[in-house]
């Protein structure tokens, strides 16, 4: 069953937090400290007991807000120094070893504290540095992190500036311990901003970024990206920077406004013998809900993240959001809304794709309204959703930048039973393509509540256009015209055509007699419903008027295409307003 209902309410503008703080959370012992070399990584030294005096480029984790040295110039002898040092020492302390369970215990303990604010005020010269400015400041790749010789994979760091106010704990594990990477203003170039300069030395990191060598075994791409609340992205070969995921969403576009949680710790866990996975861990937190996170991200034609999460409530959630997806979508070929753009369409994503506990495939057009739209599919179990990019002709989009026809999809593969709920689309009226105005998300029947717990398990898949999760044809085109009006007897009217193509189509066009599409509204008269072989795009394309015979102000629509009684088609299906 599908519901659909529109807000037609000004949508409140918040500032979004992006970010997460950091906190001192290991209190057993002491954790080693570690910066990125060229080459091989360095030496570690290993942290004296508190009772005796730390060596001078080693420290005890410690809070965000407290000052860590800057590593930048720290040489070869030096580190071995401080190691040599610190073995002198009567009451060494021994390494703090990772164990999964301990970011669990962190954020269960986490949730019974008061919730403290993790943005932190940056520099006047970070603070004012537009997306543009911000984006000049580049980790150095020749510092990147993890031994080449052991793994593909690299990691870099992302400064705090402009937006990303919120100081983030980053930790490697390497052969099972601990080590805090302290911040170092050293391993970036500050571009044209002119900040080189500046002491930076009490801040920390924004986030982080995985590379791999995905387009062939010299390269060195992205791979994925956690920067901002409980943002990241996902790439596969062949794809560029596009849509992105979130941890969880709490609350978005509800009558009290949007609660975004953020990640405030990461762990990332060194790959070896030449692993084709590598696992992060993450400590999430808001004001009503914390949560660890376990992301086993593994490279590929369509990468892939095998998601766990664990999330305890501080207090009860009206509406819990798992696996978001946010995407773009500023016009399309539809033309629903007109801007004065060289390009033909401009978005990340173009549709939502649902396969429901049914086994029904539903496809669902995006679009930018006018209002605020949100769109509710009731269901039990799902079996997976995503919002794809389908539209993968460059021409269509013209766009040399952006590269829209090579941006990733996304689909969500829940694990385990899912229960009752439902998978709600918000669509945010934008007037431009720098806000993702898109958001899908599975909602549980059952609301959190304070002190309750949540186990969740799923995978996010970066695809293409999707073609390969079923096997029927697609809804590929969504035109739509407005019709004038015939006459008294006649209500002002619209048309639609679609294009449907893919699967066996093609070969049950040969008896298009016997092809029919069935088209339903819930609400309205569907009238000259047409179905025409279509040689120029393959498939078929499919006409049908809609015409408003009461005082309805809104109608449900539905399509698919079948032979004789066979469905060949996934289920077109959109909300219209009069």
């Amino acid at each position: 069953m599908t519901q659909h209902f529109q807000q037609h309410s000004k949508l409140p503008l918040r500032r979004v937090l992006l970010g997460a703080a950091a906190s001192a959370l290991i209190t057993i012992g002491g954790t080693a400290r570690i910066h990125a070399q060229e080459n091989n990584p360095a030496p570690i030294p290993q942290m004296a007991d508190e009772s005796a005096p730390a060596p001078d480029n080693a420290s005890a984790q410690t809070a965000p807000t407290e000052q860590t040295a800057d590593t930048s110039a720290v040489s070869e002898d030096s580190v071995e120094n401080a190691v040599s040092d610190a073995q002198k020492q009567p009451n060494v302390s021994k390494p703090v070893m990772f164990d999964p369970a301990m970011v669990t215990d962190l954020a269960r303990n986490l949730a019974k504290q008061p919730f403290e604010n993790p943005h932190r005020e940056l520099p006047e010269a970070l603070s004012a540095l537009s997306a543009e400015d911000y984006a000049e400041i580049r980790f150095k790749s020749q510092r990147a992190f993890f031994n080449p010789a052991e793994t593909d994979f690299s990691l870099e760091l992302y400064h705090q500036g402009s937006m990303y106010d919120v100081p983030i704990t980053i930790n490697l594990v390497r052969n099972g311990e601990i080590q805090v990477i302290p911040f170092s203003a050293g391993l970036f170039d500050f571009g044209k901003t002119g900040l080189s300069g500046n002491d930076f030395s009490t801040l920390n990191y924004a986030g982080f970024g995985l590379k791999y060598p995905l387009s062939d075994v010299t390269s060195n791409d992205e791979l994925t990206r956690f920067l901002g609340a409980s943002y990241f992205r996902l790439q596969g070969q062949g794809q560029s920077i596009g849509q992105m995921a979130r941890g969880l969403a709490v609350d978005l576009a509800g009558p009290t406004g949007e609660e975004i949680p953020v990640f405030r710790e990461f762990w990332i866990v060194e790959p070896k013998d030449g692993s084709n996975t590598i696992t992060v861990y993450a400590l999430l937190d808001s004001a009503r809900v914390t949560g660890a996170y376990q992301f086993d991200i593994t490279p590929g034609t369509r990468s892939h993240a095998d998601i766990k999460t664990h999330l305890f409530f501080r207090d009860g959630v009206e509406k819990i959001g798992i696996a978001p997806l946010n995407g773009m979508f500023l016009f399309g070929e539809q033309r629903r809304r007109y801007f004065d753009d060289y390009r033909g369409e401009v978005h990340s994503s173009d549709g939502l794709l649902i396969n429901n506990g049914r086994g029904e495939w539903l496809w669902r057009p995006l679009d930018n309204p006018q209002h605020l739209q949100m769109s509710s599919f009731l269901d039990e179990n799902p079996i997976g959703f995503g919002l794809l990019q389908r539209d993968r002709n460059f021409d269509h989009y013209q766009d040399l930048d952006k590269r829209f026809d090579q941006q990733p999809g996304y689909w969500v593969t829940p694990k385990g039973k899912w229960g009752k709920g439902h998978i709600e689309l918000v669509e945010i009226p934008s007037p431009s393509e720098t806000n993702d105005n898109i958001v899908a998300y599975w909602v549980p029947e059952t609301k959190p509540v304070a002190g309750g717990e949540m186990q969740v398990e799923y995978s996010v898949t970066a695809t293409r256009d999707g073609t390969g999760l079923h096997g029927m044809a697609q809804a590929t085109d969504t035109r739509i015209q407005r019709m004038k009006t015939g006459g008294d007897e006649d209500r002002s009217g619209t048309r639609f055509v679609l294009n449907f193509a893919g699967g066996d189509l093609d070969y049950f066009t040969k008896d298009a007699k016997n092809l029919r599409a069935d088209v339903s509204a819930s609400q309205g008269e569907i009238r000259n419903v047409r179905i025409l072989p279509d040689p120029e795009n393959g498939g078929v394309r499919v006409i049908f008027d809609l015409v408003n015979t009461s005082d309805a102000t809104s109608s449900n629509l539905r399509a698919f295409i079948l032979y004789q009684d066979k469905v060949l088609s996934e289920t077109w299906t959109m909300p219209w307003a009069f």
